[in-house]
């Protein structure tokens, strides 16, 4: 007679949670289009004191990306419905991470080499005033061909990720924190609330100051929300109207903690530090994807396709719209009276198009690949934690 197996509860894909990751991209890419301090434009600088700010929201969209991570990852093992390999985590994060990101490195060096032209200003703010000044003005050299494959393998000792592409500086940040995540996700769900509150205080208190895994607190505190996400989504739909509206306001900012119109709280505390900022952000990013996920009209409503597409081409799209924007801005500015504008809309169209076929022939052809290899070869599923 043979054994029952033990039956393995199968997580829905929350789309609302993908549209917001999607929209956060997008964020991103409008903060490198406008320049982080586009302080020539007072439109823009007004609307970044409000919270519509959150449209251009670079910095928070990446804390978000964190959180949702920590989250997305440990949802179907955090409360013990599935076991936990390590071997098949791993091999699955690997196979999730680097083919988009290669091809997007190479992307990079095309451009550079063949598009860019260093000669033309950029109408990039961020490049006029010098951060990110000379971005692909090297030339190849043993030096630089080091930095190349430290870029492929998202490693080495001082590893120089404004190379090519600068947001790769949070996949090392993932990769990283990917090696210890099964630990992190073992210990939340085998620990009581109280214990679990404990561990983030120590988390964060051991890793602030740190550079490189200061993000720790906060992949675990969207592992916490994982945790007890159906205690939460439940409080939350039980709330009225006005404490709903009371915490999206909270959460919006929290979020924008970092824009203008907080930022006279920063000038005042000293609390308030880059790292600091960042955890304040991590938890407004929660307090707001909570509300997406328990209240079913913000659900319907970020389900809708074009959000739900651009959370699928996501991870492309943050990989190559950097490039394309240098690489376009050296095209028309310079060239075009509306150099700017040329800049933004072949950008923005290049990045969907490519991204969508990054996904269809790239993320989702190796995602099956990892699937694969995990079923075929017993030994890459064998190590339970």
């Amino acid at each position: 007679m043979k054994e029952d197996k033990p039956m393995v509860v199968m997580h829905p894909r929350y789309k609302q949670l993908d549209s917001l990751r999607g929209l956060a991209a997008l964020s991103v890419f409008f903060i490198h289009i406008i320049g982080k301090n586009a302080v020539d434009n007072p439109y823009v600088d007004f609307l970044k004191r409000t919270p519509v700010g959150i449209v251009f929201n670079g910095g928070a969209a990446v804390m978000f990306f964190f959180v949702l991570s920590g989250f997305v990852l440990s949802l179907p093992f955090v409360n013990n419905e599935k076991p936990l390999k390590l071997t098949a985590f791993y091999i699955k994060r690997v196979f999730r991470i680097y083919p988009a990101l290669i091809l997007a490195i190479v992307l990079s060096v095309l451009l550079k080499e063949f598009v860019y032209d260093k000669f033309i200003i950029s109408p990039i703010p961020d490049i006029q005033s010098g951060e990110w000044g000379g971005f692909w003005n090297w030339h190849w050299n043993k030096e630089h061909i080091h930095e190349l494959i430290k870029t492929f393998v998202l490693t080495g000792p001082e590893f120089n990720f404004n190379l090519l592409d600068p947001p790769i500086w949070s996949l090392v940040i993932e990769m990283k924190i990917s090696i210890l995540l099964p630990f992190f996700i073992m210990i939340i769900a085998r620990s009581s609330a109280v214990l679990n509150v404990i561990f983030l205080i120590i988390m964060v208190c051991l890793t602030y100051d740190h550079a490189g895994v200061w993000p720790i607190g906060v992949f675990y505190l969207g592992i916490l929300m994982a945790k007890y996400k159906d205690q939460i989504t439940n409080t939350i739909q039980s709330w009225p109207l006005v404490i709903l509206i009371l915490a999206c306001c909270l959460g919006i900012f929290l979020y924008n903690i970092g824009f203008e119109f907080a930022g006279k709280i920063q000038q005042h505390y000293a609390l308030l530090s880059h790292t600091w900022n960042s955890y304040i952000i991590a938890v407004g990013s929660c307090i707001m994807m909570m509300i997406v996920l328990a209240k079913k009209r913000l659900s319907l409503f970020f389900e809708h396709s074009v959000f739900t597409f651009l959370g699928n081409i996501s991870y492309s799209f943050y990989l190559i719209h950097m490039p394309l924007v240098i690489a376009m801005s050296s095209v028309f500015v310079g060239r075009y009276a509306f150099g700017g504008l040329y800049t933004f809309i072949t950008a923005f169209l290049f990045a969907l198009i490519i991204s969508y076929l990054m996904l269809v022939f790239i993320e989702k052809p190796f995602q099956r690949i990892s699937t694969k290899l995990i079923s075929r070869f017993k030994v890459l599923n064998s190590i339970p934690i």
